[in-house]
């Protein structure tokens, strides 16, 4: 996970057109990235792909809302917030994903009749 952290992280960098690596903006940019996520969960999205290219978009729409990206903040906010709600509606993002091997799904049908 941590690979991907990091995959993420250079991603904000770049979209933030920041270069810099030291330590303290690089904290700064996982704790914006950790909150967009804890936002996006606290509005329904339980979905959460780090590979998911809207959920990409949200992070970094956050991000610069959060940075204040060319003095655009609102505008960004506004962005991040129509697509966060079009996460929260969507059944794709919004029903967490179930593993093949979940044994209490109930689909044997055996104790229904």
């Amino acid at each position: 996970m941590a690979a991907d952290a990091t995959t993420l992280t250079e991603k904000m960098r770049a979209a933030l057109r920041i270069s810099s690596t030291n330590a303290k903006i690089t904290e700064e940019i996982e704790d914006c990235i950790r909150a967009c996520k804890a936002d996006l969960k606290n509005d329904g999205v339980k979905v959460i792909d780090e590979a998911d290219g809207l959920i990409i978009r949200a992070i970094t729409l956050y991000c610069k809302a959060e940075f204040g990206y060319n003095g655009n903040a609102e505008k960004f906010r506004q962005s991040y917030d129509t697509l966060k709600m079009r996460l929260a509606l969507s059944q794709e993002y919004n029903t967490p994903q179930v593993s093949e091997t979940d044994t209490n799904t109930g689909e044997s049908g055996a104790e229904n009749g």
